[in-house]
Order: C-alpha cells, then structure tokens, then sequence
C-alpha cells in the first residue's frame, strides 16, 4: 500500500529536520517545501527518502500539494530578532505566507493542517498560567504575526478543511540544524566552552519550554487526531515553566559531572520584556499528549555531542538566526552592487 504523503514547510530548519525524520520512522513519505536558507545539510542523512522542494511560501504553488494527505506548517521567521530586523518579511511570510499555504489546501482538498504556533502570543503576565482561553498579549512583531496567522487559518475550518494550531514554547534540544540561540542550548554551550552559564536580568522571568523531539511527536499527534477533537483548535505545548534562574541550575545539575567545573553568572540591570506560564493540560486531556523529554536529558545530549567535537565552531553564523539572516541580507546587497558594475 502506497504510504501517506506528508507535507512539511520549513522542513531542513531547526523543528523541521527533527520532524522529518520522527513522520519516516512512523512510516509516512515526506515531501519538504523550505526556503533552504541554512542549506541541505539538516536533512543529508534522509535526503534520499524524501522529496525536497525549493521554494517560498509568499509565493506558494498549490501544485506542490499533489499527493499530499496532511500538512505540517513550520515554515516561518522563527523569532523576535528576526522580524525586528525585517517586519515587512516577518509579516509576508509569517502572515501571508501561513494563510497562502492553508488556502491553497483548501483548493487542492488537502484535509488536514497543523500550525506551528507560539506561546509567545501570551506576551507578560506573572499572576497566573495561560490556558488556550487566556487573554493574548504579543509583546513583539513576532508574536504578533504568529496569532494573525492562527486566527486567520481557523476561520477557514469547515467540513472539508481541519487546521490546527499548537501554541508552542520556547524550544530547545539538539537539532540537525543546530541553534545556538535558544536559552537551553545556550546555557549548555556556555557551561561547555566557557564554564559559565550566563543569567540575565537576574533570571526572574517565566519561560515555558518544550523539546524538539516533543513539538515533532505533537504535530504527528494532532495530524492523526480524529478532526471532531482537533479541527479549528489551539492547544498549547509545553513541558515544563521555568524560571530563568532556576533553569540554569537545572542544567547545571544536569551535566556538572560531566565537566571540570561549571559556574552560575548572574547579571542584573535590565528588564525581561516576556515573562509567561503556560498550561499543557488541554493536549492532555484531550489528545492524551505529553511531552517527556526532559530539559536534562537534552543538555546532556548536546554536551555529548559537543564533548565528540560536533557543532562546535560557535562563532559560525549559522547557529544564530539573526546573524545568519543579517549575512545573507549583506551577501544580496554586494551580489546587487557588483551586478551593477558588471
């Protein structure tokens, strides 16, 4: 029997190249629609036994979905420096781009639709925990397009269209295309290459924080959910709420023995634009969903992957969104220049 397609925008990026390989080892065929900003190395290992596409969502081509029985839409600009740096292009592609790839499913009948969201859409509050009825309040241009996006998709639920959206949190864990810009693998980084780990803004702020293993299984989890529990919902994912300064302890204690000696830095004198809990309890119960892999068992899958000397050239901009964003902006504008002399 022939296997069941799945598409994946954004698939050779940092939950992409995770994810891709989670769908082959559950037996699906996967097809990959990806900007390739960072490349094909995330997905050399599987690149024989998949399909990969080139190509940009503001500009979507519906044909693209021949063959495809779901959608799983991680394509984005994937944080606040990011769309700070070009809001024109995080509204394009964040906004626009999501709701070019949901109609054009609509179109060609492709059911099913999961949406890679953020919990980010809570913005600040430190009184309570966010459900998916909390009050949202983005605090950047980020947030702000991933929740245009969300409710500009599930207004397109009918009979026929099921979409969801899974509000997820900050990220971390090992990737094939590794970020050295999120907090975990930051903090695991540093203990690692400098002893430290660097706490700021005397790490009182929440931050709610999911594996990338477990936003795989998830979006696998929401796509083969029967439609009645799924179609036009939100469900937050998060494995744990941490606050700053206790997260680094956690890791600390996590890979101390592993190291000659790890120390805490705590830096005070400026203030967290974001601090946030979320609850999980909804993908719970009603999806019997629950992320498992822990923030200690990724700190010490990416300390052994260090300590084997793998992703270890830190000064290498494609670690950093940003920075790599900002290098490929140069290279066009000299490419541009030097067109023009020739």
């Amino acid at each position: 029997m022939k296997k069941n397609i799945i598409l994946v925008t954004g698939g050779a990026g940092y939950i992409g190249s995770v994810l891709v390989k989670e769908l082959l080892k559950n037996g699906y065929g996967v097809r990959v629609f990806d900007k390739l900003y960072f490349g094909l190395d995330p997905l050399k290992e599987v690149s024989k036994k998949i399909e990969i596409i080139q190509g940009d969502v503001r500009a979507f081509p519906k044909e693209v979905l021949k063959g495809i029985s779901a959608v799983i839409h991680l394509g984005s600009l994937s944080n606040d420096p990011t769309a700070d740096f070009d809001p024109k292009a995080n509204h394009e592609i964040n906004c626009i781009g999501t709701l070019n790839v949901a109609e054009a499913c609509k179109k060609m009948g492709v059911e099913r639709m999961t949406y890679a969201s953020s919990a980010a859409v809570y913005g600040f509050h430190v009184d309570s925990i966010a459900d998916e009825t909390f009050k949202t309040n983005p605090q950047s241009e980020y947030a702000q397009s991933k929740l245009d996006a969300e409710k500009a998709i599930l207004k397109l639920a009918d009979n026929k269209f099921c979409p969801v959206a899974i509000r997820q949190a900050t990220v971390y864990g090992f990737s094939p295309r590794m970020r050295w810009d999120l907090v975990v693998n930051t903090m695991t980084k540093d203990a690692f290459s400098k002893g430290k780990i660097f706490v700021y803004c005397a790490g009182d702020s929440w931050r709610p924080l999911v594996s990338t293993i477990d936003v795989a299984r998830a979006h696998v989890k929401c796509m083969e959910a029967p439609a009645s529990k799924v179609k036009g919902e939100i469900f937050n994912l998060v494995y744990k709420n941490f606050r700053i300064l206790e997260l680094a302890h956690w890791i600390k204690e996590a890979i101390k023995s592993k190291l000659k000696s790890v120390d805490i830095e705590v830096q005070f004198g400026t203030v967290e634009s974001r601090s946030y809990r979320v609850s999980g309890e909804k993908m719970k119960d009603v999806l019997g969903f629950e992320p498992k892999f822990s923030v200690e068992d990724a700190s010490l899958e990416i300390l052994s992957i260090l300590q084997k000397g793998e992703y270890t050239d830190f000064s290498n901009p494609i670690y950093y969104n940003i920075e790599w964003m900002k290098l490929l902006v140069e290279m066009e504008n000299k490419l541009k220049v030097i067109g023009k002399v020739f």
